[in-house]
């Protein structure tokens, strides 16, 4: 009897503590909200400073175990009465929040999850009169459901479902599988994990020429795991991989990309940030026909990481507002100004002399790889500002090395199903791209851009101390320049002669 009354005693106690633990946590969460939509606020202001829109939060019911509230975006009052804000006067963009107070939040509990928690919240879009036509599209549903735990270091773990979309109007439709997005972020928000999943996308729509195209993304999937560094810039490891791209037009596939996979590494040495991408293909096919695998490893290093924050933030800042103005201008207007945006900010990324490497870009196919590599230096030009344009050269230029090999029968192969696309067959269609290919690697030669030795097309040029290095032959840059006619100098003659160019006899008549 003894022993019960303790078992008894004993889960009252801890009864108690629990209740008073969870509502000392409901009332802790309550009065810290006004402090996190502050900083929401803050965040929402420097990365959408033109957007004039605010988050606020509404309806808050706290009760002893669960509370409830509204989290709305709407416009800022000064922005919307300008008409300069994203969402117009009277619209909201709102979630309903359920909050399970810890130390163990019931939802946690339900998943057998028993690790202490703050909170456990559980998000869904709420059907308000700005969202009615996308809740028409899902049927009631909320497109987007997410689960989050928050420890009580200030760190979530969530995780979102995206439910399956199907929608149709006139010839369009959009075709979604739906997907899971998971990630954990740290309490300043400066560490992210994220792994995402995607079964497929697809959108038919009628092409300029009236034929109904449709575009198949299956199997996406990412993982990243990044922070900021002391620079404020994102740096870590990133993987996407897309499983196939298919584009069908009138009911046949026209061209499909396989296996598509990209892998990034940056991180933070010193001042500088640098890494690398890696991007593959396993299989390019037009209309059926085997194009190829490629490949493309491109290595950045000593970029400067103060002068890259502030070219992000020039660039994002400058960039927002241009797209604001996007309906007001004309399109080749609006892309010249966004180039411009660029070229602009770019000397800012020039500041600590980085270095770009291609190592290699390659395309490969049954008969053979072509590959391009490429090292290049770069310089600060803020220390000797250029008198002429062929200074301007050496001014952001310490060194390039190139080189390019292509195998005749590789392009040879390549030439021959672009030639059966056309309407070529069988040996017209080899005839008329040996031909093609033989009259390139002629003129490549004339020119003394390429070299042809062991059934290869080769070039390969280099440049440092204003000395270039064509294939062999030196020259100075002025030299490389009057050559070709850059800068403005006038062509030279070649100093010796080149062999001629293979005439192409007339083109086979594709068959019929």
């Amino acid at each position: 009897m003894k022993k019960s009354l303790v078992a008894v005693s004993v889960i009252v106690v801890l009864g108690a503590a629990w209740t008073g633990v969870s509502w000392y946590t409901g009332k802790l969460i309550e009065q810290h909200m006004d402090e996190e939509v502050a900083a929401a606020n803050t965040q929402l202001q420097t990365a959408f400073p033109k957007a004039g829109l605010k988050v606020s939060y509404q309806d808050y019911h706290r009760g002893l175990f669960s509370s409830k509230l509204r989290i709305v975006l709407q416009p800022d009052a000064a922005a919307a009465t300008a008409g300069t804000s994203a969402l117009k006067t009277g619209d909201e963009i709102a979630f309903i929040e359920t909050i399970d107070h810890g130390p163990f939040p019931a939802a946690q509990l339900k998943k057998f999850n028993l690790i202490p928690s703050m909170a456990s919240v559980h998000s869904e879009l709420q059907n308000t009169p700005t969202l009615k036509p996308l809740f028409d599209v899902t049927k009631g549903r909320s497109l987007i459901t997410a689960d989050s735990r928050v420890s009580y270091s200030g760190a979530s773990s969530s995780a979102i479902d995206i439910i399956p979309v199907t929608y149709q109007k006139e010839d369009s439709q959009l075709q979604f599988s739906g997907g899971t997005v998971n990630v954990d972020v740290d309490k300043e928000l400066t560490a992210m994990k994220l792994k995402s999943n995607i079964d497929s996308v697809a959108i038919t729509s009628k092409n300029q020429w009236g034929q109904l195209e449709k575009v198949t993304l299956s199997g996406f999937d990412m993982d990243s795991d990044t922070q900021q560094g002391k620079f404020q810039v994102g740096v870590g490891d990133q993987n996407l991989n897309v499983k196939q791209i298919l584009v069908n037009v009138d009911g046949k596939d026209a061209v499909s990309l396989e296996n598509f996979k990209l892998v990034s590494k940056f991180s933070e040495n010193g001042n500088n940030i640098g890494g690398q991408q890696d991007y593959t293909l396993d299989a390019l096919k037009i209309q059926g026909a085997d194009f190829g695998s490629a490949k493309l490893s491109l290595k950045l290093d000593k970029l400067d990481g103060a002068a890259l924050k502030q070219f992000a933030d020039n660039y994002n800042q400058q960039s927002r507002a241009l797209l604001m103005q996007q309906g007001e201008l004309d399109p080749q207007v609006y892309q010249q100004q966004a180039a411009d945006l660029v070229l602009a900010n770019l000397p800012l990324l020039l500041k600590g002399n980085p270095s770009i490497s291609i190592a290699p870009l390659s395309w490969k196919n049954s008969k053979g790889e072509s590959t391009f590599n490429l090292q290049l230096d770069l310089k600060d030009p803020s220390a000797t500002p250029a008198q002429t344009q062929d200074q301007m050269l050496s001014q952001l230029v310490s060194k390039i090395d190139a080189k390019l090999s292509i195998p005749l029968p590789m392009a040879t192969e390549v030439t021959t199903q672009v030639a059966k696309l056309e309407g070529y067959t069988g040996d017209d269609a080899t005839k008329l791209a040996q031909q093609q290919v033989q009259g390139i690697a002629a003129m490549g030669q004339m020119f003394k851009l390429t070299t042809v030795k062991d059934d290869t097309i080769s070039s390969s040029f280099s440049y440092a101390d204003n000395q270039v290095d064509l294939n062999g032959q030196k020259m100075t840059l002025q030299e490389f320049a009057g050559l070709f006619g850059i800068f403005g100098g006038s062509v030279a003659q070649p100093q010796t002669e080149a062999p001629a160019p293979l005439a192409p006899p007339v083109a086979p008549v594709p068959a019929q």
